[in-house]
């Protein structure tokens, strides 16, 4: 360790990845950066550059040329002597890191997925057959540290870093050690209650699919680059809003106190406004001067809608809850996208929480067992 430092392995060379990698060898820690064989060409230009130039709005304050103790594709190399292991990959893709990372992992080491949609639940049997669950804490943030973007291969730019996120273990008796652990790089993150709390927390599911399905004819038929925040309208506003309403509701409902999107906005970027269209109304927003594609549009609204919204719908039930605005959404936005959602979504089953009431779910995501 560096001072009080943990030692690191950043997972994936994403915009994600590469940001955190960069931010957290500039901050200090002694970090190594991972990528999983079938992606090493991805590491080559970052060896050859010497490490990754970091540019913009940084959570170290630091910016320049990010260099590491280890750049890697062998996964027991990577995390050897790491105390903190940091996976940075959209939620489809978790699963893949943790088979080639999972047989490695030793006593102590705390394993967190940066963008959760409930990996520690959908990823425990795959530990646990390893042998490795009862030596790890397994946590998930509720979202990412950054607002980022992969200018070139070895060029990430931050845009803005979050001020508020949150973050559970599964079980949640176990979220004091790991927060002692991770607050020492991110002293931002705050304790859920428990992963569904974390889970129903804002962030990505309050704004993607709400944001598209005014102007959808632009998203899905006309434009393949654009800057998607800047599309905002106060339709989509609207329809926030109205999702937000369900969520909070499924929410406390499941005895978790979760805030609107533009509260967290407000609170975690400094945007001012009562709704997402005022708060990404300025053009001097961060938000709105970040570039994506039609491919990665799409790309996060299945990781939304298959890993948020659909096992949202099903939690509902279990607490006879209606949610017309979040089934409508799933339902337009297939039709829009050409993509079966629900059919493609998680399950309560995948999250061994299929036939439990309201009080053993409770119980299970707290405690660990009903």
């Amino acid at each position: 360790m560096k001072g009080d430092l943990p030692n690191v392995t950043i997972c994936g060379c994403g915009s994600g990845g590469m940001a955190m990698a960069a931010d957290l060898s500039l901050l200090g820690c002694r970090t190594c950066l991972y990528e999983i064989p079938d992606y090493r060409e991805n590491l080559e230009p970052i060896r050859k550059n010497g490490g990754i130039i970091l540019t913009g709005c940084t959570s170290s304050g630091k910016t320049g040329l990010a260099k590491f103790h280890k750049i890697s594709d062998q996964a027991e190399e990577a995390i050897e002597s790491s105390e903190l292991i940091l996976i940075n990959t959209p939620a489809m893709h978790v699963g893949t890191f943790l088979e080639y990372l999972a047989p490695h992992f030793v006593e102590g080491q705390v394993i967190v997925v940066t963008t959760g949609y409930w990996a520690t639940l959908r990823y425990k049997e795959l530990l646990r057959k390893e042998g490795t669950f009862n030596k790890i804490t397994f946590v998930e943030e509720h979202i990412m540290p950054y607002l980022s973007r992969k200018l070139d291969p070895t060029h990430a730019h931050i845009y803005n870093y979050k001020k508020d996120i949150r973050m559970s273990a599964w079980p949640a008796t176990k979220n004091e050690s790991a927060l002692r652990v991770i607050t020492k790089i991110y002293p931002q993150i705050k304790p859920s209650k428990n992963v569904l709390e974390n889970n129903f927390y804002p962030g990505n599911p309050s704004c993607h699919a709400q944001i598209n399905i005014p102007k959808a004819a632009f998203f899905f038929e006309r434009s393949k680059e654009f800057r998607f925040y800047s599309e905002v309208s106060m339709c989509a506003a609207k329809l926030a809003d109205a999702f937000d309403m369900e969520r909070i509701s499924v929410a406390a409902a499941f005895n978790c106190k979760v805030p609107m999107n533009s509260e967290w906005e407000a609170r975690t970027y400094g945007y001012s406004g009562v709704n997402m269209y005022e708060q990404y109304g300025n053009v001097s927003n961060p938000h709105v001067q970040r570039w994506t594609t039609d491919a990665g549009n799409r790309r996060v609204l299945k990781e939304d809608l298959c890993y948020f919204f659909v096992p949202m719908e099903q939690l509902a039930k279990v607490v006879e809850i209606d949610v017309p605005i979040t089934k409508a959404i799933i339902e337009i936005l297939q039709i829009f996208a050409d993509f079966d959602y629900r059919a493609n979504g998680l399950k309560l089953k995948e999250l061994n929480l299929d036939g439990l009431n309201k009080n053993q779910i409770i119980k299970y995501v707290t405690y660990g067992k009903i």
